[in-house]
């Protein structure tokens, strides 16, 4: 473990362009600050045109809310992205590090969004086959193209997949992997 705990540390992702998103992702973020426009268009207009005051306020209050709010995704963004604060980098590498696998065999991402543990996973474990699966809902801006081309800048292509699947029916026989992980994952999953 210690040996594969210090080349984990060696490796950054997204330095050749990649594109790997953030956990927060850019839907969320542009919905927040859309409505913090709407709350305050709403705001101006029911202390200036409508004259009722109780409804200046209450959108007024709204409005300071999701400005927190969007003070707190833009926050959450950069301690998350690679490049950025590292967040989620250092959670990929303790991941990893407590996973009982050697590296010789198949592992299996649930959840991969942008595919950037697959693809940590791959570089950590140069003989490892690695598939990587997410439902790849609209909101979050990932998607099966992303991976697969952050996975060529990288150089894992040759062992790296990545397809749609369904974290709650898993599309391969019991006994198909040596390792799985599933990391910001659960939250989305529907019916688990």
């Amino acid at each position: 473990m210690k040996h594969e705990n210090s080349k984990q540390e060696k490796i950054r992702l997204g330095t050749h362009g990649e594109d790997y998103g953030s956990w927060m992702s850019n839907p969320v973020f542009y919905m927040v600050g859309a409505l913090l426009v709407l709350s305050v268009v709403l705001t101006a207009l029911s202390f200036s045109v409508l004259h009722i005051t109780a409804l200046g306020i209450l959108f007024s209050v709204a409005g300071a809310a999701l400005l927190a709010l969007l003070v707190w995704i833009t926050w959450i963004r950069k301690q998350y992205a690679f490049g950025g604060g590292g967040m989620m980098e250092r959670v990929h590498q303790v991941v990893l590090s407590h996973l009982d696998f050697d590296g010789q065999g198949s592992f299996l991402e649930v959840g991969c969004g942008s595919g950037a543990l697959s693809i940590r996973a791959a570089l950590t474990w140069p003989a490892a086959e690695v598939t990587g699966i997410d439902y790849w809902g609209a909101a979050y801006g990932y998607g099966q193209t992303m991976c697969d081309k952050n996975a060529e800048s990288e150089g894992v292509a040759a062992r790296c997949w990545f397809q749609h699947g369904d974290a709650n029916k898993l599309d391969f026989p019991d006994g198909s992997f040596d390792a799985v992980v599933s990391n910001y994952v659960y939250h989305n999953v529907m019916g688990a």
